[in-house]
């Protein structure tokens, strides 16, 4: 008892800090906790983010191309299900801003109420119904589920499907196996960051049966059914990578340090830079990119930050002692959740861009906030030893509902009227594209496509936050081949440029000798992404 310090006194009664309150109780709170995930992602969908960044805008295009009847397995640059499902919302809906968040949020608010749903399997409701309550105010969590990345369903179809893996190996259920199969399989075509799913597999497997010889050969045709399902789901696109390497690959970008274009010898520094970077994230400096977080702010706020190394640590714990020292999971429940992290963090560890990366980290979410949630659990036991139940129950009340607060203000006040937002949102491109659509009519609408952005579909990708803005009436977009359609003969038009050229612009006013060309002004237009009025 002494070996573990302060902890003895903290971990004393696994009972209480496991299933504390009735099932009941639980429900309704859990309600509350959904409740107030929904309203924070939900709220004001439409005008936050204020733009569609271009990768978001690239995914909604690819919908409307399944919409239209060609749904792909992989689409040019990302994989199909999201967009596919993206698909759905539009058929239903139509195409607008909040379709193309609406999957997200939803996605983000099911997230909570899987990772509950893992903690009670794992073996605390009461762990579970506080991780859900983190992850429903995580800002990190929250400005992915409002932003239309892909990303967001990594999170969800990992939780659910290890879930019904460990459920489903408890409770030998064919059926649970078979879904979580299903569900594990599906990751592979929601992002990359699920290349590394795999390896926490069997650690979900030793959460479910232990090391009972007995149990393992009991639940081989579940198990069975579960890799059927998996492969089954996830085979098409593992074909789709054999015959489309660069699709796996990506060779045009250099992402991580198994990019063919990395430099020799650079990979160790970078892994150097990642690691220690990867290390702070939580804590101390997380995600630089202020279309994934405030700039530089932790990834988690200072309360689900210390809860998460209570927890962690009482997990650790709970490896050397056994059940006479349990947590609120128990051990190996503990290493699942403990080998999660490291697992789930790679795709970010082997990174050499943009490091620490919320959207490539996202998938470690569950396990932090079901970690947070077991600290919370035993501090919550703690203080309903010394101040009474319902004290404590109180005390926590007040803790979810401040943080829920606090999360609303920084997103909502901080970061959402943070004015480089728009900008970081390729906002001024969406801007120029309504300046398009503002057109008279008779008067002909270019976009010069000069971007510097990856190909994609054959243009610079900058160029589809123009093409879904104006889908319904698309520009005639010129290439460096294209000058020749310069030539107006005096009609009237509108010319916007992705970025600002003078030799182009200089070409327009040849082709055009004598021709008034005004600069087009407007809120949210920019000078680096100028529209010009000819004739």
């Amino acid at each position: 008892m002494a070996r573990h310090g302060a902890w003895a006194g903290v971990i004393q009664s696994p009972a209480m800090i496991r299933d504390a309150g009735r099932p009941g109780g639980i429900r309704w709170a859990l309600a509350a906790v959904l409740l107030v995930a929904a309203a924070l992602r939900f709220a004001a969908l439409s005008h936050l983010p204020p733009a569609h960044y271009r990768d978001v805008a690239i995914t909604a295009l690819d919908a409307l191309r399944a919409l239209a009847g060609h749904p792909r397995l992989h689409y040019v640059r990302d994989e199909g299900l999201y967009s596919n499902i993206m698909a759905l919302v539009f058929w239903l809906a139509g195409p607008s801003d909040a379709a193309v968040r609406f999957q997200g949020a939803l996605f983000g608010t099911l997230t909570c109420l899987a990772v509950y749903r893992l903690g009670r399997v794992l073996g605390s409701r009461r762990a579970g119904l506080y991780g859900a309550g983190f992850l429903a105010v995580s800002l990190w969590h929250v400005i992915l589920s409002r932003s239309g990345f892909r990303a967001i369903l990594l999170p969800l179809l990992l939780t659910a499907g290890v879930a019904f893996l460990v459920e489903g190996l408890e409770r030998v259920s064919t059926a649970r196996l078979a879904a979580a199969g299903v569900l594990i399989g599906l990751c592979v075509h929601a992002y990359p960051a699920s290349r590394v799913v795999p390896l926490l597999l069997p650690f979900a497997a030793v959460a479910g049966l232990g090391v009972d010889g007995v149990r393992w050969r009991r639940a081989r045709r579940g198990l069975a059914a579960f890799v059927l399902a998996a492969a089954a789901i996830a085979a098409p696109m593992i074909l789709h990578y054999i015959r489309h390497p660069d699709d796996f690959t990506d060779p045009k970008r250099i992402v991580s340090v198994f990019s063919p274009g990395l430099p020799p010898g650079a990979a160790a520094a970078y892994l150097r830079h990642s690691l220690g970077a990867t290390a702070l994230m939580f804590h101390v400096h997380g995600d630089d990119n202020l279309r994934h977080n405030l700039p530089g702010a932790p990834l988690l706020d200072p309360v689900t930050g210390l809860l998460l190394v209570i927890g962690a640590g009482a997990a650790v714990i709970a490896l050397r002692a056994g059940p006479a020292r349990a947590t609120p999971f128990g051990r190996a429940a503990a290493v699942l959740l403990l080998a999660w992290v490291p697992i789930m963090l790679l795709p970010n560890l082997l990174s050499v861009e943009g490091v620490p990366h919320a959207l490539r980290s996202c998938g470690v979410l569950p396990a932090v906030m079901l970690l947070a949630g077991a600290g919370a659990a035993i501090v919550e036991a703690a203080v309903a030893r010394r101040l009474g139940g319902r004290m404590a129950a109180a005390l926590a009340i007040v803790l979810c509902l401040g943080l829920a607060a606090h999360t609303g203000y920084r997103h909502f006040a901080v970061w959402g009227r943070d004015a480089r937002l728009f900008a970081e949102h390729d906002g001024a491109y969406r801007a120029a594209a309504r300046a398009l659509l503002q057109a008279p009519p008779g008067v002909e609408r270019f976009l010069v496509a000069n971007g510097t952005g990856f190909d994609i579909y054959g243009r610079p990708a900058e160029v589809h936050a123009y093409l879904f803005e104006m889908r319904d009436h698309p520009p005639v977009v010129l290439g460096p081949r294209d000058g020749g359609r310069l030539v107006l003969e005096g009609r009237p038009a509108i010319v916007a440029f992705v970025r600002r050229e003078a030799g182009t612009l200089a070409l327009i006013e040849t082709l055009n000798p004598g021709a008034p060309i005004r600069p087009v002004t407007g809120p949210g237009l920019s000078p680096e992404s100028p529209v010009y009025r000819i004739n």
